[in-house]
């Protein structure tokens, strides 16, 4: 896990890239590195954070034995030992993945990502072609930010990267309107950022002389197999099983310290369970939990019930409200962007205790709930598919399961089998407060066009949109961003790209059945996980932000929303804002991500617009 950046064209200094990588420097401490080819055509930098072979000859930019290509890497590629020896061939002088990545290019050429199972980001400069390749993971998990500035090619793993270099910083009024209108951010390629992009996941991108062209090597939807149509439950637990657990065997290799950071939900439970498996019984596992001190949000005596056995040493963060207003500009920092709120700040904090424990890699339970549906939401579009394929046993024993909330659910399912679109926030609540926009904003707002819908069903298409637009993009950006900060490396056994393509191929009731969301999951793990953790229903609110906002942090909130910063940055009704503050504080408002967009906004726009990126 590192920090990448470069420039290629004819006009650039030395000073520039050297500014990329000292910006950077959080990303990578354990050492900088600087290329720049005789022609002073490319510049590539680099900064490490060691996790396999841990010498110097593991430092990037790392060449290729004759010099003729330059690779800068940022990830892991975990399946590199296989890939060695399929290519032994290679004069190694090295034990990393990186060179693993040269000796790919060498044999495979752009086709080398094909053989990947890993999170990255890349870039190789090959001088026999003049050519920079690019590449970024199937699932977009590691960052990869590029620009056209000056006649030069800027690319690097944060857009404060590309920043230092001189870019201008200005808004991408777009990207803002569908933020704060739509409720949708990191949904496609632009960022908050005018004119810097991100290279969308399971894409190379080739720069030859002028010319950008770009190239989808995974396409999950052309991954469909026939042959899980009518798997039985048993196959279909043993499959998912071998998966999980070759997925988190692969990424239990590192030369560095590594733990878990465990909540008290199924999907860190599942993960947890299936480390204690694979690790050594006498190797210690560490797993940090993010938690509160209300009890209500303490995520700790949930956590407390996957601990079972010795093996697990647990470490607790709890954040105190008083560290808020401090540690929201910090993190904004280090976003870039929007980001969730206090959710994502307790996590902030969780990578920071973990960084003082020494534990270099952490593992993540991150996307069972987007491939196995296991978000309330989902629930609707699995009963509008049944009742359209004339399933009406399946139905019936659904409806069954769900007498307390049929009404709610009959009517999402009516607005889903009319085309329409149904709140899609994860905790099912009303979030957005349009009338706070300013009229200008909703005058000039184009309407989002409609997300991808390649699969035949509702249920599939909804997986597909939380996987590659409104929900994983935003947090996988969060995950990497608080985790760097504190120069962590965060993996998702869950994301393997075998696991979401054997996901999306399996029949809805394997992870919907007469009201248990995650089926599969949950029978896969029936002899690993105690029945409190295995039957517990997802908890769609698992932090005090409401409670903070109308309490403890109101004052902070005041502030903003009454600064003459925010008067002025014709974003929204100042008027209607605080109107609707007080009645948000004066009643019982379910969700407060309305809010957060005020807060995101204005320390956005003071981070990297009024103070000319000096960190606040």
């Amino acid at each position: 896990m590192c920090g990448i950046g470069g420039i290629v064209g004819l006009k650039w200094h030395r000073s520039q890239i050297e500014s990329m990588a000292n910006i950077q420097s959080h990303r990578g401490p354990d050492n900088q590195g600087l290329y720049i080819d005789p022609h002073h055509k490319v510049g590539l930098i680099h900064n490490r954070l060691k996790i396999i072979d841990l010498s110097e000859t593991g430092n990037q930019p790392m060449s290729n034995p004759d010099n003729s290509k330059w690779i800068v890497f940022n990830g892991e590629i975990y399946n590199y030992l296989e890939i060695k020896s399929e290519l032994s061939d290679y004069p190694y002088k090295s034990e990393t993945d990186t060179e693993v990545i040269l000796a790919a290019y060498e044999k495979w050429g752009d086709r080398c990502v094909e053989h990947f199972i890993g999170m990255f980001a890349f870039a190789i400069w090959d001088t026999k072609i003049n050519t920079l390749f690019c590449a970024r993971d199937r699932l977009g998990i590691k960052p990869f930010y590029y620009t056209k500035y000056d006649n030069c090619f800027i690319f690097s793993s944060e857009i404060k990267g590309i920043l230092a270099t001189g870019y201008p910083a200005e808004p991408d009024r777009q990207t803002w309107s569908e933020y704060l209108i739509d409720g949708y951010y990191d949904h496609n390629n632009k960022t908050f950022f005018e004119g810097i992009k991100s290279l969308d996941p399971g894409k190379t991108l080739k720069l030859s002389g002028d010319k950008i062209s770009e190239t989808r090597y995974w396409n999950l939807f052309l991954n469909k197999s026939e042959t899980l149509h009518n798997i039985s439950d048993k196959d279909a637990t043993e499959q998912l099983s071998h998966l999980i657990k070759d997925s988190v065997k692969l990424r239990l290799r590192s030369d560095v310290p590594l733990g878990i950071n465990l909540s008290g939900g199924i999907d860190s439970a599942s993960l947890a369970a299936t480390m204690s498996l694979l690790v050594a019984n006498n190797s210690k596992i560490n797993a940090f939990t993010a938690s509160y001190n209300e009890s209500k949000y303490d995520e700790l005596k949930f956590a407390d019930q996957t601990i079972l056995d010795s093996q697990i040493v647990q470490h607790t963060s709890r954040l105190n409200p008083k560290e808020v207003p401090e540690m929201t500009n910090e993190c904004m920092w280090y976003q870039e962007g929007p980001y969730g709120g206090i959710s994502t700040l307790s996590y902030y904090k969780l990578h920071k205790l973990a960084k003082t424990k020494n534990v270099t890699v952490l593992l993540e339970g991150q996307g069972v709930d987007e491939l196995f549906a296991g978000y309330k939401y989902f629930y609707p579009s699995y009963l509008a598919d049944l009742m359209r394929d004339h399933k009406w046993k399946e139905l019936n024993l659904e409806f069954n399961s769900q007498r307390k909330n049929l009404g709610s659910i009959l009517s999402q399912m009516k607005i889903i089998t009319q085309g329409g679109k149904t709140n899609t926030y994860q905790d099912g609540t009303n979030h957005l407060k349009i009338d706070c926009i300013s009229s200008n904003i909703r005058k000039t707002h184009t309407e989002s066009k409609s997300f991808d819908s390649p699969y035949n069903d509702h249920l599939t298409n909804a997986l597909y949109r939380d996987l590659f637009h409104t929900k994983l993009p935003r947090v996988l950006r969060f995950n990497d961003r608080l985790s760097m900060a504190h120069s962590r490396e965060l993996r998702e056994p869950f994301l393997d790209h075998r696991l979401v393509e054997f996901a999306f191929n399996l029949p809805a009731n394997k992870k919907i059945r007469e009201g248990i969301q995650k089926f599969i999951i949950r029978e896969n793990m029936k002899n690993l996980l105690p029945g409190s953790i295995l039957n517990a229903e997802k908890r769609p609110v698992v932090t005090p932000q409401r409670e903070w906002i109308k309490s403890s942090i109101k004052p902070f909130i005041m502030d903003i929303i009454h600064s003459q910063s925010f008067e002025q940055r014709e974003f929204f009704d100042v008027k209607q804002v605080r109107k609707t503050f007080k009645e948000f504080c004066d009643g019982n408002s379910d969700n407060s991500f309305f809010i957060w967009q005020w807060v995101n906004t204005e320390i956005w726009f003071r981070t990297f617009i009024d103070n000319d990126l000096k960190q606040t």
